[in-house]
């Protein structure tokens, strides 16, 4: 049985939902212990017990201490490759959608066919990434290991109401390819998404209008950033994501509106945050990082990426990997940011 101290590193949601993940897809048992023990509070939260069914769910396995509150499981999967078919999950208020897709893509790119999953929670919440985000930069990264995977936005969910929906579909893609997203380079344009649920529209508008403004004035062009105010919403709600090829790299950033908080804030904020990637010519940010690593680990051979920033959510994704599949990583500091090198184990299909 693989031993996970939950309050090592980051020792937050992501350890253990990358903990049960990468279990199911090695068909080890698992114990993790010390859920969460930095927190306040401590244990299982409601959106964790979500994404831990679901996965045990795909691999036919069993959870012990799936409670709120709780500070230990234990895993034990029956099947590697979750049957194919159709799933519907629904996460509850504003759970993030985007941080279940986290822990529960690797696995369910690991059927033996089709899967369409239907999924209903938080699309635009706090300490998450937004839909647009994960689907124009994490999608588009993780599609370079070869993974086959598509989704698109129904509806959108705002804290805290929760209720958006995101559809699905994966098809079969181990063994996956080891990537090299390491060359230093420049933006090209900016494209963007501005966007309001059951709000004004001039909301979008003025984040619009705020985040091309500090782009322009940096020297960074700008292409196309649409205005969305007709998105089919629960809740109310304002954002805006970012993105922009560097080199053979995509890098991302975004900003939620919230109550007090001018829209001219919210563009300017995502921008600066895009430019701060920019001037490093890194052409990985840092919240992809921690979200390629456990892709770098299955893959076959070694993969290599250049990030802006080491974050602790990265730290703790490698450290996760090698301790669970044995991974060996290296990471570089560079004038453009830091170079992470992980020789993964080639997970081979079923």
């Amino acid at each position: 049985m693989i031993e996970v101290d939950g309050s090592f590193g980051e020792g937050g949601g992501q350890l253990l939902r990358y903990s049960i993940a990468l279990a199911a897809l090695i068909g080890s048992p698992l114990r993790v212990y010390n859920i969460r023990a930095k927190r306040d509070p401590p244990g299982l939260r409601p959106q964790h017990l979500t994404a831990l069914r679901f996965i045990a769910e795909l691999v036919s396995g069993e959870v012990e201490g799936l409670r709120v509150g709780s500070t230990e499981i234990v895993f034990r999967p029956r099947e590697r490759a979750p049957r194919p078919g159709e799933y519907s999950l629904d996460i509850g208020t504003a759970g993030s959608v985007t941080l279940v897709l986290q822990a529960a893509l690797p696995v369910l790119l690991y059927s033996r066919g089709k899967v369409s999953l239907r999924i209903t929670g938080g699309t635009s919440v706090r300490w998450s990434p937004p839909y647009r985000y994960f689907e124009r930069v994490l999608l588009a990264l993780i599609s370079r290991f070869g993974a086959q995977v598509s989704a698109r936005l129904v509806r959108e969910g705002f804290y805290p109401e929760g209720g958006g929906i995101v559809n699905v579909e994966t098809l079969p893609s181990y063994p996956l390819h080891p990537i090299n997203v390491s060359k230093p380079s420049r933006p090209d344009a900016v494209n963007g998404v501005s966007y309001v649920g059951n709000l004004p529209c001039h909301i979008a508008e003025r984040q619009q209008d705020s985040a091309r403004r500090v782009l322009e004035s940096a020297g960074v062009k700008v292409g196309k950033i649409d205005v969305v105010c007709n998105q089919p919403a629960i809740g109310k709600g304002t954002g805006i994501v970012l993105w922009t090829r560097m080199g053979d790299g995509i890098i991302g950033s975004d900003s939620l509106g919230e109550k007090g908080k001018p829209a001219e804030e919210v563009g300017r904020e995502a921008a600066e945050k895009l430019l701060k990637v920019v001037e490093k010519g890194s052409p990985v940010d840092p919240h992809a990082g921690d979200n390629l690593v456990i892709y770098m680990s299955l893959a076959q051979g070694e993969s290599s990426i250049l990030v802006s920033e080491m974050t602790s959510h990265t730290e703790t994704a490698l450290e996760l990997c090698r301790q669970i599949l044995g991974i060996n990583y290296t990471r570089q500091e560079t004038p453009n940011g830091v170079l992470i090198r992980v020789k993964g184990i080639g997970l081979a299909p079923q």
